[in-house]
């Protein structure tokens, strides 16, 4: 159970504060809802209480070391088939779970300095990159431009040791 004030993080629009719990009438029942106003989109989100955790709402993570983690780990190769390659990443970004989508965004990353990201491919990294940011926010007490700029700064410190390694 969240109350009014809490952080929480909505596995499809992102992160967000309690700012309300409200009772609502609907046909002969009476719901208890969250109402959620969202960090990177305009407007709020009720979800019922009763289907918070099944719909996915969880609180932040507590630190971001394990994003950090994975933004510097060894990237994955993606499929080469752009359209299984993007069902693939809309599912983990879709999971709301925060590994998988700092997997997402470091691999979308990679792929993206050998130049070769479709359209869509764009698309779900930019999704991919704000859900991180506004979630690493939220859990640092920071601004989510703070938290761009501190996950380019870990994605481009990797890049930069590959680019070392790498014999001229």
């Amino acid at each position: 159970m969240f109350n009014i004030g809490d952080k929480v993080i909505h596995p499809a629009y992102g992160a967000g504060s309690i700012v309300d719990i409200a009772e609502k009438q609907i046909g002969d029942e009476q719901r208890t809802y969250y109402v959620i106003e969202l960090l990177m989109q305009t407007g709020t989100l009720m979800v019922p209480v009763t289907r918070a955790n099944d719909l996915g709402l969880r609180a932040p993570i507590k630190t971001p070391q394990p994003v950090m983690k994975v933004l510097s780990s060894e990237p994955t190769e993606l499929l080469s088939d752009h359209r299984k390659r993007q069902e693939l990443i809309s599912i983990d970004i879709r999971s709301g779970d925060v590994i998988k989508i700092s997997e997402v965004v470091r691999d979308l990353a990679h792929r993206d300095r050998e130049n070769s990201l479709t359209e869509a491919d764009l698309r779900l990294y930019r999704q991919a990159q704000e859900l991180l940011a506004g979630e690493l926010s939220l859990s640092q007490g920071t601004e989510v431009e703070a938290a761009r700029d501190q996950i380019k700064l870990v994605m481009d410190a990797a890049h930069a040791d590959d680019t070392e390694l790498q014999p001229d």
